[in-house]
């Protein structure tokens, strides 16, 4: 990932099955989890994230592109304050998640849920507040200088990948 001060715009393209255009024999479509944690992961890299939908030769979208980017929709609909206008954010390198920022704000996308808390190193600005995007819960959580250890439901609320927002001082 790139420091601030050497970063230049970049863009990942994908498809939804694997042809760039309409091809009726091609049935390998992506789930919508792979292409929402794609989306995902191109953010919190500081990407653009550009899904190719190639239309039938009638123009019409076929239905299993249609459920996908529906899929996306709705998770962006709760979620796209943690994606649109964000750029990278501060943790890189952790397999369980992925971290975009913007303003007073960092998100953690989780893709791994592993329990009832999550502990995270290397959140360098104060945490003021958590909560999950999905239901608004707020979130208890404790942070000193090495690291921010936060409660979570025992469950995933979201399987796609669930958001948490942190406010910063």
């Amino acid at each position: 990932v790139p420091r601030p001060e050497e970063f230049q715009l970049w863009e990942t393209c994908m498809t939804i099955n694997n042809q760039w255009a309409y091809n009726q024999n091609d049935r390998e479509f992506k789930s919508a989890q792979f292409l929402i944690r794609g989306l995902v992961e191109v953010a919190s890299r500081g990407g653009n994230f550009l899904l190719n939908v190639g239309p039938r030769p009638d123009g019409t979208i076929q239905p299993e592109f249609q459920e996908r980017l529906r899929a996306i929709g709705d998770w962006l609909s709760v979620n796209g304050d943690s994606i649109y206008g964000t750029t990278y954010g501060p943790v890189q390198g952790v397999s369980s998640i992925r971290t975009t920022a913007k303003d007073n704000k960092v998100f953690i996308h989780i893709f791994d849920w592993r329990g009832a808390t999550l502990e995270v190193n290397r959140i360098k600005p104060k945490i003021v507040s958590a909560r999950l995007l999905s239901t608004g819960q707020s979130l208890k959580f404790t942070q000193t200088e090495e690291k921010l250890k936060l409660e979570l439901p025992s469950q995933m609320p979201d399987p796609n990948v669930t958001t948490i927002a942190l406010m910063t001082a």
